[in-house]
């Protein structure tokens, strides 16, 4: 009996270990190449911005794999194959820049005695400062730790749980049934968009390699990460609004908590998908990528912006084709919209066209859910 609760204990450590690799370490690796091409700087702002930007990237890795493979109805295991193969590619690339750039990637500036920040004060002596942020802190975790720790559920994720499972135990992608299990003669799912939004696959694939069975991952531990992921796109969010006064950035995010914490009113609002049925695709979609945008957004709109962000609109694009068909519709909608808004704001137009271009991964997609 002992021994069976020591390997049960064991596992579930080992379990927690791989989930923080996949969703933490891995994603915060690869973003090092953004870190980099943006020149964010180091310390806790490139940690916040390696980790988003990786966790895009990776879901527009996942994208270009699957959507392929699905089509050609290959098994779970070669696209987990070919899954790993593009991340250790992604890392061998970020370990180069390490070895070149280590320095400059990770140092940490730290103000001298009596330096004050930008709006004012010591950063040592501001008291509001530490109290706001230590109250964003304690409602971001309760946010993030009660989903998954204590049931909850939404009828509507009952089939992307079975096609999760399907997948995992028959080694196939959308070829099974979800409803009554028989097997499909066509490659396009239940649902015609599971073929250009795989997202389940994506689920199935790190059900796979954690270990965890669909359900669990589901409804217990990707929650947990995903709305610490959300709320690190509104904490960029906020240091791109307010600069380095950090006492509005934390109340903003207290702004943002109590508005999902409160803002239950019908199954589709934002704090609908993000507190309750955040590890459905469409909900990454709706509470990190399209906020992701918006950040984005808000760094090319400066004067002198960085031209690396425009290139992760284009990563970003992939990413939302991922998550769901809506990803796929609004993302070109939110793109174009922003480039008029560009242009009349700063009259160039090649800026504009690139950022239009941007929509171009969501236009193939959505010619190939036409046509396919």
């Amino acid at each position: 009996m002992i021994s069976q609760s020591t390997g049960c204990w064991c596992m579930s450590v080992k379990g927690m270990l791989m989930l923080c690799m996949l969703f933490v370490v891995v994603p915060a690796f690869t973003g090092v190449i953004w870190v980099r091409l943006l020149r964010t700087g180091g310390g806790w702002n490139g940690f916040l911005h390696a980790w988003v930007c990786g966790f895009v990237t990776i879901l527009a890795a996942g994208q270009l794999v699957l959507v392929p493979l699905v089509a050609m109805q290959q098994t779970l295991t070669t696209a987990i194959m070919c899954w790993k193969i593009v991340l250790t590619v992604l890392a061998v690339i970020s370990f180069y820049l390490v070895l070149l750039h280590g320095q400059e990637l990770f140092r940490i500036r730290s103000l001298k005695k009596g330096e004050k920040q930008e709006g004012g004060g010591e950063r040592s002596a501001n008291y509001w400062t530490a109290v706001f942020g230590v109250l964003a802190a304690v409602l971001i975790l309760l946010q993030a730790w009660v989903p998954a720790r204590y049931e909850h559920s939404d009828d509507d994720d009952a089939r992307f749980v079975a096609e999760e499972v399907s997948a995992v135990v028959h080694d196939t992608m959308y070829q099974d049934s979800p409803i009554v299990a028989d097997f499909m003669f066509w490659n396009t799912g239940e649902v015609r968009k599971d073929l250009t939004s795989p997202w389940a696959m994506y689920v199935a694939m790190n059900c796979r390699i954690s270990g965890y069975a669909p359900a669990v991952l589901s409804h217990s531990y990707l929650p947990f990460f995903l709305i610490l992921l959300c709320y690190a796109v509104y904490l960029l969010l906020g240091r791109s609004l307010f600069g380095k006064d950090m006492e509005k950035v934390f109340v903003f995010l207290i702004l943002i908590s109590v508005l999902h914490l409160w803002g239950y009113t019908s199954t589709h609002t934002l704090a609908s998908m993000i507190l309750l049925r955040i590890w459905q695709g469409k909900a990454v979609c709706a509470g990190f990528i399209l906020p992701v945008f918006f950040y984005v957004f808000c760094e090319v709109m400066r004067r002198k912006y960085r031209p690396g962000y425009i290139a992760f609109l284009y990563v970003a694009s992939v990413a939302s084709c991922l998550l769901s068909g809506i990803g796929i519709v609004t993302a070109p909608i939110i793109l174009f919209l922003y480039g008029l808004v560009d242009y009349v704001c700063h009259r160039k137009w090649r800026k504009t066209f690139a950022i239009w271009m941007a929509a171009l991964p969501c236009a193939v997609f959505l010619g190939y859910y036409l046509i396919g």
